[in-house]
């Protein structure tokens, strides 16, 4: 659960940083175009910009009776400051450790003669792994939990977003020594 905590957080805090830049770059966006931007729904979009402007970060004036413009307060500038800072240095720290315990499950890989690793889960993690396979002779391949893997030598779960269930879901498919995970999921290998 710590890890969803975590990652929740990092989401709110990058819908955050986008929010306060956005206002600062452009005063007259439209909750609706932003929302859809950032995939998010409409009325949490507004929820973000209530909270904004109830902790003193950013000031709204109606300029019509459907029209809003939105403007960063000093404390606002300060405030993403602090959220970018915390941001980058929050990714750089997943970065490298999700590059050190790839490289150690990529020589584990190497050792067992495993070279066609299926990666399981979209987004950073996966791109990392492919990154960090580069001229190591593995061949990945980023596919669904719902195909065959009979063909893969091996399986890495790289879902960050439900990395439990996505494992859970892969133990009656997968040989469980061939069934790999980060360190940095947290998952758990008992039976649920």
């Amino acid at each position: 659960m710590a890890a969803f905590q975590e990652i929740r957080e990092q989401t709110e805090q990058k819908v955050m940083v986008h929010l306060l830049s956005e206002i600062e770059r452009n005063p007259s966006f439209t909750q609706r175009g932003l929302a859809s931007e950032l995939g998010i729904a409409l009325g949490l979009m507004n929820q973000y910009l209530k909270s904004c402007v109830a902790k003193g970060w950013v000031r709204a004036s109606q300029i019509s009776p459907r029209r809003i413009t939105y403007f960063l307060t000093s404390e606002g500038f300060t405030e993403k400051s602090h959220m970018v800072k915390d941001y980058l240095a929050r990714s750089m720290v997943f970065f490298r450790d999700a590059r050190v315990q790839c490289e150690t499950i990529f020589e584990s890989c190497k050792v067992h003669g495993w070279t066609k690793i299926a990666l399981v889960g979209e987004g950073d993690l996966a791109d990392i792994a492919q990154l960090v396979a580069q001229g190591t002779g593995l061949a990945l391949q980023l596919v669904s939990a719902d195909i065959d893997l009979k063909k893969y030598d091996a399986v890495l779960v790289t879902d960050v977003i439900n990395p439990q269930g996505t494992y859970d879901a892969l133990k009656g498919k997968v040989d469980p020594h061939r069934l790999l995970a980060l360190k940095l999921l947290h998952i758990s290998e008992r039976s649920r």
